[in-house]
């Protein structure tokens, strides 16, 4: 495997998600002092950039995402986010992330970390399935994300 390429730019504002989404991170972040939002929504790029970790490239992590495009992770849609500590970041430990995903879910979000393969700092409006599907795709490229907020109830 050879090393990783240069990264693609981080968004990490909560401005780009969907306006519900938004104020139930909001509210996480104002219950949870110590939580930070680290990424929300991606570009193709950056989608394609994570895809390639463990599959084309590493640098120790292995693979990232099993999501081969933006269209089918929630972040491309600006329905998902990563929140980690803000001092310990990923290496917060199961308690805190524990913490952060039952705040998450009390507010009606989904956690990654009840998840098979778990992906703790994984948080997405609650009514989105686990992947985005084959019309939630269609109804983006068609009507775009503002048009799948409303079908979601996140608008």
């Amino acid at each position: 495997m050879r090393p990783a390429p240069p990264g693609q730019p981080v968004n990490r504002s909560i401005i780009h998600l969907a306006p519900r989404f938004r104020e139930a991170v909001e509210v996480l972040l104002l219950t949870l002092e110590d939580a930070v939002v680290v990424e929300t929504l991606r570009t193709p790029e950056r989608q394609a950039f994570l895809y390639g970790f463990g599959r084309y490239y590493d640098d120790g992590r292995g693979t990232v995402t099993n999501a081969a495009s933006s269209l089918c992770s929630w972040h491309g849609y600006g329905l998902a986010a990563d929140v980690v500590h803000s001092e310990k970041l990923w290496n917060a430990g199961d308690a805190w992330f524990t913490l952060m995903g039952e705040t998450a879910e009390a507010l009606g979000l989904v956690w990654g970390g009840r998840w098979k393969c778990r992906d703790c700092p994984h948080l997405q409006w609650g009514t989105c399935g686990e992947s985005p599907s084959a019309s939630t795709r269609l109804m983006m490229r068609d009507g775009g994300m503002k048009e799948v907020w409303c079908a979601v109830g996140a608008d």
